[in-house]
């Protein structure tokens, strides 16, 4: 049966002898045409999965995005307080009895204490009660900023100071109660501030001599 196969193989080869060029570039025009369907085929999926990646996974901004309303809320909570995450993308929250509002914006949070004190505009100290806002001022902390009069003719007073906050400083929690104690201490400097220009100038007035007027001592 093997030479019988053999015969038959070695017949064909005989009559197919002159057409060997031909029957070779036919094989090879098959064998192209099916490895470049199998490139494009697999190009194809490669893009589809690409694209579908790309569908389901986040803007890489929006994942970049850091949440610092999200870690201020943590932080607070951690020390202690209740804070209030508000619609319009800020938190209030209570500190030592004082009410304190926070805004964000990227890294970074501004945290006001708002009308802590006011003074009437035609208050008679206000002179001095600016020079001791501007001396305080001068020191790093927070920033103390005095509004226009409202209808009431009331100046107010309040503090405000910009931090940077970031999920990997392992400091976060004593770092944002410093910051809140801090703006106590700028009050207590606007006060002492204030009874420093007044003392000085009581104390000028006191030393100052009566102009046009000799005094004379005769027993």
């Amino acid at each position: 049966m093997s030479i019988i196969k053999y015969l038959i193989v070695a017949a064909l080869a005989q009559v197919l002898k002159p057409y060997w060029m031909e029957i070779s570039i036919i094989v090879a025009i098959v064998v192209i045409g099916i490895i470049a369907q199998h490139y494009l085929k697999h190009k194809q999926e490669k893009k589809e999965h690409m694209g579908s990646e790309d569908e389901e996974s986040p803007n890489q901004n929006e994942v970049k995005k850091p949440d610092t309303l999200g870690l201020m809320f943590k932080t607070l909570s951690n020390l202690g307080c209740q804070p209030t995450a508000n619609e319009d993308g800020t938190i209030s929250v209570q500190y030592q009895g004082e009410n304190f509002h926070m805004e964000f914006g990227g890294m970074y949070a501004r945290v006001w204490d708002p009308m802590w004190a006011g003074v009437k505009a035609d208050d008679p100290d206000m002179p001095k009660i600016r020079e001791a806002v501007n001396a305080a001022n001068f020191n790093f902390g927070p920033t103390v900023v005095l509004t226009a009069p409202n209808e009431d003719g009331v100046i107010g007073f309040h503090s405000r100071r910009d931090i940077m906050l970031h999920p990997a400083c392992p400091d976060n929690e004593p770092f944002v109660k410093a910051v809140l104690d801090s703006f106590f201490d700028a009050k207590e400097q606007v006060r002492n501030s204030f009874q420093q220009i007044n003392a000085k100038q009581m104390e000028a007035q006191k030393n100052r001599r009566p102009v046009g007027f000799t005094t004379n001592n005769q027993e």
